[in-house]
């Protein structure tokens, strides 16, 4: 990660404040409400159709967690996205699970025809079912719920999601063992990180919503949503280390994650000054 983009988004969010609306897990939301905090955004939670357009409209990004999903619940994505396309907002769409049943692949399919999210935050498995939405591929036959079925090798990822940006003409950010960025022109693979991040619930859904926060600034969305990621590495290897010196559990080390990343951007912010 360069230390000058990380610098420049740290100092925009510190600047704007931006809030985030986050229709998001109902079994994660504090925890992305924390994370937004420490990074030194904001969340709001609006969730019912009756209000998310206005929420939009005075928030400055917008996250599409699909978890937990039901018709009213994916209506109001639909709304609270097109607005946040029609004032230029970013979106992120975190489609958890997408292949678990009939029912999330064709309310998923129906979003995608209705917004055009910035950027899409996803496992393995749910990478190829957005892919199979769009185009003639086979979704997986095996589904892991929440968490993915599949362990593909590193370049079958980085082609999968060089796929999924072209397919759906954003950037993606596959996670996983390694974590794989692409906007179908160029791509990345992050590394390092502690592999307690996938022992804790919502880790994949606290990234999402810092990719939300990074992409409200003036950096690209290919450099905005590489820079989470590898923040986010950064951040839960340095967490590791403190849970290990203090020989304690992973309770300590998911509490250490808000802290080291408050750590992290106050200090670039403070740097850039």
């Amino acid at each position: 990660m360069s230390l000058n983009n990380i610098e420049e988004i740290s100092f925009c969010i510190h600047q704007d404040a931006p809030k985030i609306h986050c229709l998001t897990n109902p079994v994660t939301m504090q925890d992305v409400a924390n994370l937004l905090l420490a990074a030194g955004g904001s969340a709001v939670m609006g969730q019912d159709e009756q209000e998310v357009e206005e929420i939009t409209s005075f928030c400055h990004g917008t996250l599409l967690n699909t978890g937990v999903p039901d018709i009213a619940k994916i209506q109001a994505c639909i709304l609270a996205g097109q607005k946040a396309n029609v004032l230029g907002h970013p979106v992120v769409l975190d489609p958890v699970g997408a292949g678990a049943s009939t029912f999330r692949r064709k309310e998923l399919q129906k979003l995608l025809q209705a917004v055009h999210p910035t950027a899409v935050r996803c496992n393995q498995e749910e990478a190829v079912v957005l892919c199979s939405l769009l185009s003639d591929t086979d979704s997986p036959e095996k589904h892991g719920g929440v968490e993915s079925s599949l362990q593909m090798a590193e370049r079958d990822v980085c082609l999968i999601a060089g796929q999924a940006a072209s397919l759906l003409n954003c950037t993606v950010l596959i996670t996983g063992k390694e974590d794989v960025v692409s906007d179908g022109k160029q791509t990345q693979i992050l590394t390092g990180g502690d592999s307690r991040i996938r022992r804790i619930t919502g880790g994949g859904c606290m990234l999402s919503a810092l990719c939300t926060l990074f992409l409200c600034t003036d950096t690209s969305a290919f450099d905005a949503v590489r820079a989470a990621g590898a923040l986010w590495r950064e951040t839960a290897l340095e967490a590791g280390r403190r849970t290990d010196a203090e020989k304690s559990g992973i309770g300590s080390f998911h509490v250490h994650l808000f802290d080291v990343l408050e750590e992290k951007l106050m200090y670039t912010s403070k740097h850039k000054f």
